[in-house]
């Protein structure tokens, strides 16, 4: 049966599978669904969220797909590979296209696999606790410096090799940043020249830990930018201090030698030095559809920065805001006229709620997708406020919102004439029971999806909800109710939902 079907035909039926343990288990049917499947498994290794353990196993995959020379040159300095006596089946470094290098996890697994290699595995290395305090590794470091480097210099030869495939990087300060350095030097090298997605993580430094040095951070970005040229998407997620400078210097380089970057993330960007150099040095800003800022205080940023920010605007298709401090400076800055997807999210609606309603109204023609969210409510003045705004986007087809009442539905439903699908928690304080009937019956006909959330207790009775569905007639094809309190499956709610017609889910 499997070979009525071409390859290509099961790949893509295998896409559909999103659990790791499902692909494997396929992988064990026969040997054509294995030469399916396996480059599907292996594409993002490093990717998943493994145990110590696994991620060892997958170092030791790789070791053993070395050439000769390698694998001597291993052998000499006392790492036995033959102790894993294991040929493998394929080339796993084929098949990477998303390399992640994690310098803790890269750094604890490595010394931890030296330790086992050089003592053909009769010595148990001992547990990592989730503290990485407890772990010594500076003094393995010391002792097993020379094996580290040559299982670095060699994974990183191997990786590069293949790095014709690889569409996605993401790096973080470590010593195997030393050998890729060395090879994106080369002339005329071609590693990495068709990336198209790059994402730079610094780490917090903790005791047990050395930080890298800030100048080699520069180095490797400076050489990625000569030897990529095509990135698409840049993401720079910060949380150390040490690299300030450089990183800033290193960035601008990077982000002004690409040909066609079309989207830019700035996280957890502690001071104004890195947003600013980024910012206020894009040659060109028109060129960027998409751009998200998170954990990001503005309340230093400089004219230049503002410039650059309103010409940015100007195509943004795209515009993420998580978490930010005094986004109302950015009011003057950000015409959204183009704007398409907008993400919204904050603690509290304070003042920040003026850029808001500035982001709304500029692109009130044009957005399509909408999602705010807020984990506490601010006064009743500021939701009407935010309500009256997201009803003149008349274009909305998406709209997700958090702690509604009935009012605002009539106002949203009343404006949003061309929404496909809404999700939203309902308000305790607001009585649906009286409002259900009426909100049935000017349910847009274009609402397809509607999906309900609330924290407690449900807050409409099942008569309302019958009532509600009578009104909504045909329109509405799927309707969800989100519960933080588990529902009773023979409750009389699910008795209305299938009398109703109507395509639910009820998840708790």
């Amino acid at each position: 049966m499997a070979s009525l079907l071409s390859i290509e035909t099961w790949v893509h039926i295998f896409n559909y599978l999103e659990a790791r343990a499902d692909l494997h288990s396929c992988l064990l049917v026969n040997r054509f669904w294995c030469r399916g499947i396996v480059h599907l498994l292996w594409e993002h290794p490093f990717s998943y969220n493994l145990t110590n353990e696994k991620f060892k196993s997958i170092l030791k995959t790789y070791l053993l797909c070395l050439n000769k020379q390698s694998i001597q040159r291993l052998t000499e300095s006392g790492i036995r590979l033959s102790m894993i006596n294991k040929n493998p089946m394929f080339c796993y470094t084929e098949f990477l296209k998303d390399l992640v290098i994690d310098s803790i996890r890269f750094d604890i697994c490595i010394y931890q696999l030296i330790i086992e290699l050089k003592n053909n595995g009769k010595q148990k290395v001992t547990k990592i606790r989730k503290s990485r305090e407890d772990y010594d590794i500076k003094k393995i470091q010391q002792k097993y410096s020379k094996e580290c480097d040559i299982i670095f210099e060699e994974l990183i030869k191997l990786i590069c090799r293949r790095s014709n495939r690889i569409r996605s990087l993401s790096v973080s300060p470590c010593k195997m940043m030393d050998y890729m350095i060395t090879l994106l030097r080369e002339n005329n090298n071609p590693y990495f020249q068709i990336i198209k997605s790059f994402t730079f993580n610094s780490v917090k430094a903790y005791r047990s830990f050395e930080i890298y040095e800030s100048l080699k951070v520069y180095e490797l970005i400076v050489a990625l930018s000569h030897a990529s040229r095509d990135i698409t998407h840049i993401r720079i997620n910060n949380v150390s201090q040490e690299y300030q400078n450089e990183l800033g210097d290193s960035l601008e380089i990077l982000l002004n030698s690409q040909n066609n970057l079309r989207s830019l993330d700035l996280e957890n960007l502690i001071g104004p030095s890195y947003y600013e150099t980024i910012l206020s040095k894009l040659k060109n800003p028109y060129a960027l559809d998409s751009l998200s800022f998170k954990n990001i205080n503005f309340d230093s940023i400089s004219q230049q920065s503002l410039n650059s920010l309103t010409k940015l605007s100007q195509n943004l298709k795209t515009f993420k805001v998580a978490l930010c401090l005094n986004c109302s400076l950015l009011c003057d800055a950000m015409k959204c006229s183009n704007l398409v997807e907008f993400t919204y999210e904050t603690y509290k609606f304070g003042e920040d709620l003026e850029f808001l309603s500035t982001i709304l109204k500029s692109s009130s023609t044009s957005l399509r997708y909408l999602d705010i969210f807020w984990i506490r409510d601010g006064g009743s003045n500021e939701r009407r406020n935010l309500i009256s705004c997201i009803s003149e986007c008349t274009k909305l087809t998406y709209l997700k919102l958090r702690g509604l009442n009935s009012e605002d539905l009539f106002s949203i439903w009343y404006g949003c004439k061309q929404l496909e699908v809404l999700s939203f928690f309902c308000s305790e304080q607001s009585d649906w029971n009286d409002s259900f009937e009426d909100l049935g019956r000017l349910l847009p006909c274009s609402l397809k999806v509607l999906k309900i959330g609330h924290w407690i207790e449900m807050p409409f009775s099942a008569m309302a909800l019958e009532s509600f569905l009578n009104g909504c007639k045909e329109s509405l094809k799927k309707l969800e109710i989100y519960s933080f309190k588990k529902l009773c499956k023979h409750s009389e709610y699910v008795a209305v939902l299938k009398n109703s017609g109507v395509c639910y889910e009820l998840i708790s």
